[in-house]
């Protein structure tokens, strides 16, 4: 019989670094439970939180992605 190509034990997603959506590094995924993160820390989420929440209160943004007043 002919040997399977990769061993069954870790999805192959598991094994490659993530690069974090936030500042770029890369790193390893803590569990392989779940969808994978997409920030390499607590620090990283935050930051994205209030940039988003920023960038979302500008004149120039996009249509649709304006608060509401």
């Amino acid at each position: 019989m002919s040997a399977p190509a990769r061993p069954a034990t870790l999805p192959h997603t598991a094994t490659r670094p993530l690069h974090c959506t936030c500042c770029g590094r890369p790193f390893v995924r803590p569990s392989t439970r779940g969808p994978a993160p997409l920030y390499c820390s607590v620090d990283c989420q935050k930051q994205m939180r209030v940039r988003t929440r920023v960038w979302s209160g500008r004149d120039d943004a996009p249509f649709g992605l304006r608060r509401a007043s």
